[in-house]
């Protein structure tokens, strides 16, 4: 004798959930983990060759902030203000 079971789709895929194998963190997020570690390390210990990698490279984020921290924040024209610029080039 011969049992047929049948699962929905729904059904199967939540019961293979916890077989699913864990999602990888991307590497660029593991290198800018581990660049902002050795910034730490540097910061507190007195080892001058890790002080030098460390402004070689920086974190990400830092550098970031330092590229973009002079850049000043302009506010955008309104519409009328725009198509008055326009008329006022045109003519």
């Amino acid at each position: 004798m011969t049992q047929v079971v049948t699962v929905s789709a729904h059904t199967a895929a939540y019961a293979m959930e916890p077989v699913k194998p864990p999602q990888r963190a991307s590497r660029a997020s593991y290198v800018e983990e581990h660049t902002r570690m050795l910034a730490q390390q540097a910061a507190q210990s007195e080892d001058l060759r890790l002080r030098a990698l460390v402004n070689v490279v920086q974190p990400p984020a830092l550098a970031l902030y330092f590229l973009t921290s002079s850049q000043q924040q302009f506010e955008q024209a309104t519409l009328k203000e725009t198509i008055e610029a326009y008329k006022s080039s045109v003519a």
